[in-house]
């Protein structure tokens, strides 16, 4: 008889216009893993449906993907639900903090959220029962994009991120990454708080050593002509270069909310914010999470559209392939956030760390909540046999974006909107037998 290894369970939960994901991995070596990628909507009683889908316990990880409200207004409320132990965002670089004051910026001013959580990210998180923080690095250029190695962890490429003097003995992760920064307490020593490299994953399983499942982060970078444009439209508004990935510091931090209270500085912000996000597309990180490579086995692989084949009458299956069912792929979930997948910068890093992984994807979540602006059709071409998923409200006219539903027809790609409709949420099984 054959016996179940692994099964992973992952859903888009249907919170209208933002995002929020559960996933669930089982395995025979350690506990269930659970995990969440963004957490948010801009409507809170979509959010709250999304959040009655998930049974009260604890998210291993809350992966955030950048920090629009639509991604992370419901972090509230799932605290509240379910105990946070560590949360994994791109790192709050002097670059991103000010890129977060421009877009909060409102005709009285910032809200007081806002400057709460920008005055002390950490302290904000560790107020909601957060225990670890790891602020992932943004790659600066296309060289520092390496592609993910599959036998990393036996190559030594990556260092194993100590869980420190109050490790949970029964965490069913390991997290590696090229370069670590030192340890930083918190809250009387009860928030870890550290930065990893742009080179980082994260292995499910007993110690790592029985690891049954991959999640791999990745911020793509921010075009460093934009930011030394934006450095020069400024002015002396701010000492900093913005060259420096690494955590901003409580004194900048001090120096943008003192900015922020006068008017005149404010419009100066903001008129200039432009110059970096013309459509509001930050930093944001990627995830890939996926059986790990070293597991061996038959997948079953479950896909929520084949319920509704051979007809595909589901209103949700927004483009369904012409030539029938796609075979499936690895079991592997790959979603984006806001990133910016069209402009050439950051797109080929993007492709080019993820380049030994994306033949496993099973599930793309669509960019910017299928923008038309935010994917090139490389992109498509190589997710081809991928459900796209498109995590929008409906009736809303850019998401997803007609020009994008054509171009993506052009490809045989089949699309599904997760929208607010509570029969619209997007679910992936995947069973490993041996």
């Amino acid at each position: 008889m054959k016996k179940t290894a692994l099964h992973a369970s992952i859903q888009q939960l249907p919170v209208g216009q933002g995002g929020f994901l559960i996933g669930q991995i089982k395995d025979d070596h350690s506990r269930v893993f659970t995990y969440a990628f963004d957490c948010g909507s801009i409507n809170r009683e979509h959010f709250e449906q999304g959040l009655s889908f998930c049974t009260p316990g604890k998210i291993d990880i809350l992966f955030v993907s950048h920090l629009d409200a639509d991604h992370i207004n419901g972090i509230d409320a799932l605290a509240a639900h379910m105990q946070i132990d560590t949360v994994v965002l791109p790192c709050l670089d002097a670059l991103h903090m000010t890129m977060i004051a421009c877009e909060a910026i409102g005709e009285a001013g910032i809200r007081m959220s806002v400057q709460s959580f920008l005055a002390d990210s950490s302290g904000w998180l560790a107020d909601r029962g957060v225990k670890q923080i790891l602020h992932v690095q943004r790659a600066d250029s296309a060289a520092e994009a390496q592609p993910f190695n599959l036998d990393s962890e036996q190559s030594n490429e990556g260092d194993v991120v100590s869980d420190g003097e109050e490790a949970d003995a029964d965490r069913p992760y390991t997290v590696r990454s090229q370069g670590v920064s030192e340890t930083k307490t918190i809250r009387s020593g009860t928030v870890v708080v550290r930065t990893l490299s742009e080179h980082s994953s994260i292995s499910v399983g007993a110690g790592g050593k029985t690891a049954s499942w991959l999640l791999v982060p990745y911020v793509h970078p921010f075009p460093s002509e934009d930011v030394a444009l934006f450095r020069k439209a400024v002015g002396s508004l701010f000492p900093s270069t913005f060259a420096n990935r690494t955590a901003a510091s409580k004194p900048f931090a001090r120096k943008l909310l003192e900015l922020l209270r006068d008017e005149d500085s404010r419009e100066t912000l903001k008129s200039c914010y432009f110059i970096l996000s013309s459509d509001n597309n930050k930093p944001s990180l990627s995830l890939y999470s996926g059986p790990h490579p070293r597991v061996t086995g038959t997948r079953h692989i479950i896909r929520s559209e084949e319920r509704h084949w051979p007809f595909y009458s589901s209103p949700h299956l927004r483009l369904a392939p012409t030539r029938g069912p796609h075979a499936n792929k690895g079991g592997a979930w790959l979603c984006t956030g806001d990133a910016n997948l069209k402009r050439v910068g950051t797109r080929k890093p993007w492709l080019q760390r993820f380049q030994n992984l994306l033949d496993e994807v099973e599930v793309f979540i669509l960019p910017h909540h299928g923008s038309n602006r935010s994917i090139h059709n490389d992109v498509i071409n190589r997710m081809k046999g991928s459900m796209m998923v498109a995590c929008a409200a409906t009736g809303r006219d850019k998401h997803p974006h007609h020009l994008l539903l054509g171009r993506l027809q052009m490809y045989d790609q089949c699309v599904w909107q997760v929208s607010e409709d509570i029969e619209s949420g997007y679910a992936l099984n995947v069973t490993l037998t041996n």
